[in-house]
């Protein structure tokens, strides 16, 4: 736990500002960008490679004693994109679906929350 806390102020102390809006620009290799997705903060960051760009996305799950840090490593090409989708499991849950997308020499990250089980449809 001590670790874990530790790694993710470490992380957080050097990302780029929060990104205010759900449309996010990641175009500096290995400077880690934070976002709010879903209920807690995301860091995504890329590695250029000749073919592909390996992207990581970061956000703690869990709570207290029980966190962990989940960690998704991706390789996308140019034009490639990725989703992910948390929450909204109860009625009156929150849904949020994160996309990452390579275009040309910078990652996309498109973030959209869902309030309510009407809206999900957006989020999934």
């Amino acid at each position: 736990m001590k670790y874990l806390r530790t790694l993710l102020a470490v992380t957080l102390l050097f990302t780029t500002p929060l990104a205010n809006s759900d449309d996010v620009v990641i175009d500096t290799p290995m400077a880690a960008t934070t976002v709010h997705f879903a209920d807690r903060y995301a860091s995504i960051f890329y590695m250029q490679g000749e073919e592909s760009y390996k992207v990581i996305l970061a956000f703690p799950t869990g709570k207290g004693k029980h966190e962990q840090l989940v960690r998704q490593s991706l390789y996308l090409a140019d034009g490639q994109s990725y989703q992910l989708s948390i929450g909204g499991y109860g009625i009156n849950e929150q849904a949020s679906t994160i996309s990452i997308t390579r275009q040309n020499d910078h990652i996309l990250a498109d973030i959209v929350t869902c309030e309510s089980r009407q809206n999900m449809a957006k989020c999934i």
